[in-house]
């Protein structure tokens, strides 16, 4: 009788113990972090971790913090699902030259991508999601008391264009 009341308790503890220890982690997402880089800015690969009183991006490179925001200090977040071209226009001509006017169909495609910028007073971050963690990245920022707006840029725009035919 003692044995199988020790096995119930180690299995009880033993099975809820791993939940309280995964609830308290903060949460972790691969995101890509737009930084300036003179009159260009990049995009450097990062993790965007959220703490308890502010979130931060870390390079996952060099492990150097990017970005560290409060969540209190948050004046806007914006998300916007957009198109963006597959290819810039040198790999276009680049691709047209190797492969022959074939390639061109290529400039047609687009693809559109998950961004979020969160603004401060005095500085900001846009970061580009992934598809399979935009969702549970704007309600981690929801959850915190930060009012995620969705910016359709790609509607307006298209509204504008019917209202002018």
């Amino acid at each position: 009788m003692k044995t199988i009341t020790f096995f119930l308790i180690f299995s009880i503890i033993l099975v809820t113990t791993p939940l309280t220890v995964l609830s308290q982690a903060s949460p972790s997402f691969k995101v890509d972090t737009l930084v300036s880089d003179g009159k260009k800015s990049k995009e450097v690969d990062s993790s965007l971790a959220f703490g308890e009183t502010s979130f931060k991006l870390t390079n996952k490179k060099s492990g150097l913090v990017i970005k560290e925001f409060e969540f209190e200090e948050i004046k806007a977040a914006d998300y916007s699902y957009a198109k963006k071209p597959l290819v810039s226009t040198t790999q276009a001509v680049v691709g047209t030259i190797l492969l022959g006017p074939l390639f061109l169909v290529t400039l047609f495609v687009k693809k559109k991508q998950h961004w979020l910028a969160i603004r401060t007073e005095s500085d900001y971050v846009v970061m580009k999601l992934e598809k399979d963690s935009f969702r549970q990245i704007t309600n981690e920022f929801e959850i915190r008391k930060v009012k995620v707006t969705t910016v359709n840029e790609d509607e307006s725009s298209d509204k504008k264009e019917k209202k002018d035919n």
